[in-house]
Order: C-alpha cells, then sequence, then structure tokens
C-alpha cells in the first residue's frame, strides 16, 4: 500500500516527524459564556496555553461550535481550520443550566501549515464524511495530506465523534438502549469506508472521540472493523451496513492498528472500564511509521476544573523516503 509521508532527505541524525494528535474540546463555543460549558476569558486562555503544549502538528477536533471557536486557541495565521459543514439548527437548552443553549457540536482540524511545509507535505480538504452522523448529527471531517511536489500518494485523515452512551458491553441483537443501536449503525457505515479505503489501496488515520473503549478486552466494536477482509457493503436499517453475502475476502489493508492499545488509559472517567474512548487508529502499513514511544496522553498539570473532559492523544509518525 503507498504510503504518502514523503519529504525531502535530512542530514540530521534523527528524521522530521509528523506529530498528530485529536483533542474533544467539550462544548467549545465562539462566545464568552456561550454553551453548555460556558467559559470565560481566562479559560479560553488556559486551553491556548495547553494547545501550546500539545505541540502537535495536525489536530483532530470534536465538539467545536465553528472556526471561530477553533480560532480562540489556534491562531489562523499559523493553523489552517478546517470544520465540518454540517448546517447550523436549534439543539435546545442545556440540560439543567438555566439559560444556557447548546451550541453545535462539529468535528475539524487544526492544522500547523508551516510544519507541513518544512515536512515537504501539503493538504487538501476533502468532502466531509456526512454518513457516519447519521443525519444531521456530527459528520466527520476529511483531509488528505500529501507530498507538496505532487509525487508520492496521500493518506486521509478523517476527524470523528461518535454516539456516545455505549462505551462497553455487547453490541449485537440484544441491546436495548438508543445510543447503542445507534452506534451499532455508526459502525457498519464506518466499517464501509474503512473498507474502501483498502480496496483502493489508501493510507488512511482516524482520529478522535469514538466514545467506545476499543481497547477493552474483546471489544465487539473493534473486532468488527478490525477483522483484515473487505466486502461489498449494501444498506441495513439496523446495522447501517451489512456485509453482502458471500463477497468478504482477505485485504492487509484492513488490518487496523489501535494506537496503545490494551495499556489503561491514564485518565479514566469511570476506575471500573480504565480504557481510553479517544483513539488514533490506522492501517497497518501506515502504522509502520509510528515512532515506538511517541504515544502521549497530556495531563493538565493540575488545573482544576480541568479546561475540557477530554484530554488530548497524540502520536508521532516518521516520514518515508523515495
Amino acid at each position: 500500500m503507498p504510503l504518502l509521508l514523503l519529504v525531502s532527505c535530512s542530514v540530521a541524525a534523527e528524521p522530521p516527524t509528523l506529530r498528530l494528535a485529536t483533542w474533544n474540546l467539550e462544548h467549545l463555543a465562539a462566545a464568552v459564556g456561550a454553551g453548555c460549558r460556558p467559559r470565560s476569558e481566562a479559560d479560553y486562555a488556559r486551553l491556548r496555553r495547553h494547545a501550546r503544549r500539545l505541540n502537535a502538528d495536525l489536530i483532530a477536533l470534536q465538539e467545536v461550535e465553528d472556526r471561530a471557536a477553533v480560532a480562540r486557541l489556534f491562531d489562523p495565521g499559523t493553523y489552517a481550520i478546517e470544520i465540518a459543514r454540517q448546517p447550523d439548527r436549534n439543539l435546545g437548552p442545556c440540560r439543567r443550566q438555566s439559560g444556557q443553549m447548546r451550541t453545535m457540536q462539529r468535528t475539524g482540524f487544526a492544522i500547523n501549515r508551516e510544519r507541513l511545509t518544512k515536512l515537504g507535505l501539503s493538504y487538501r480538504r476533502l468532502p466531509d464524511f456526512a454518513a457516519i452522523g447519521m443525519g444531521s448529527q456530527r459528520w466527520a471531517t476529511r483531509i488528505l495530506i500529501e507530498p507538496a511536489d505532487g509525487t508520492g500518494d496521500g493518506i486521509q485523515l478523517l476527524a470523528v465523534h461518535l454516539k456516545a452512551g455505549c462505551a462497553y458491553n455487547r453490541l449485537d441483537g440484544k441491546v436495548d438502549r438508543d445510543q447503542c443501536r445507534l452506534l451499532i449503525r455508526q459502525r457498519g457505515i464506518l466499517e464501509e469506508w474503512i473498507d474502501a479505503r483498502a480496496s483502493a489501496g489508501e493510507g488512511f488515520v482516524l482520529l478522535g472521540d469514538f466514545n467506545r473503549q476499543l481497547d477493552q478486552p474483546r471489544d465487539d466494536f473493534w473486532s468488527a472493523i478490525d477483522d483484515g477482509a473487505v466486502c461489498t457493503w449494501i444498506p441495513d436499517s439496523r446495522l447501517g451496513r451489512r456485509c453482502r453475502p458471500q463477497t468478504s475476502r482477505p485485504d492487509p489493508g484492513a488490518d487496523l492498528v489501535l494506537a496503545n492499545t490494551g495499556r489503561p488509559f491514564p485518565f479514566p472517567l469511570n476506575p471500573r472500564y480504565p480504557y481510553a474512548i479517544d483513539h488514533i487508529v490506522m492501517d497497518a502499513v501506515t502504522a509502520r511509521r509510528i515512532v515506538l514511544g511517541s504515544y502521549a496522553v497530556l495531563d493538565y498539570g493540575g488545573d482544576h476544573p480541568a479546561p475540557s473532559d477530554h484530554h488530548p492523544v497524540a502520536i508521532s509518525l516518521r516520514p518515508t523516503h523515495r
């Protein structure tokens, strides 16, 4: 499978790396005091400080209202900001917060232009992956990172935010929660997308809030998407998509790698299930470029309350040379 992290040869002992991260910013609103996590100017300043500490080249974002909200943290003079384009809609009042109205929760990317240029890379915005949002909910933002000189292939990056409320337990015909039923449909739609990339020989990275502990032992969601096979998918009202009988076939491109799999998350929300719900997932070929030991979860340095209910997750990839 071709891999797109192509840069000019360097005389440095250590080659440059591309630092990828994902960060759910918990109802990040554009206006001071707005939304279900109303913030002061000082709160935005704290988030900016942690964004600098994260020091990532490309950050997948979740729960951001719009471009203006992201620009409060990431300077548009340095970062290109790409936000999912689902239309605004009235989401109603926040729960248990009198007078506060919910703001849009979009996905997106903040991309350090100068850093990409130094790595010999550029990016292109691709159409949003709206199907994963199940109508007007959370669309996934898509970009393509590719060599700036037009030689070689690129990898797709997908910023995702899946349905909350079904982080663990089985995902089968016995589920009785609406949240789990929706997550099952999203799983089928996502697997169809993964298989399309694998069949086309395209590298990809999924980053975001899966709202699912994929690295818990024998997780149903992970077992389904990491099956090492592709097939022809057809719509299904319960599964989102289902594999047409007798079309499944092995494909190494559908063999996935979950960053830091199997290690308890350092900041679990639920001590009984100490695994992450924010993940970085990639195809096995792209995963060969992971810098060993580069996976990290950013703490908040004792800030209380924490500036978001999620911690940023990051990993570095080595470039490849031709």
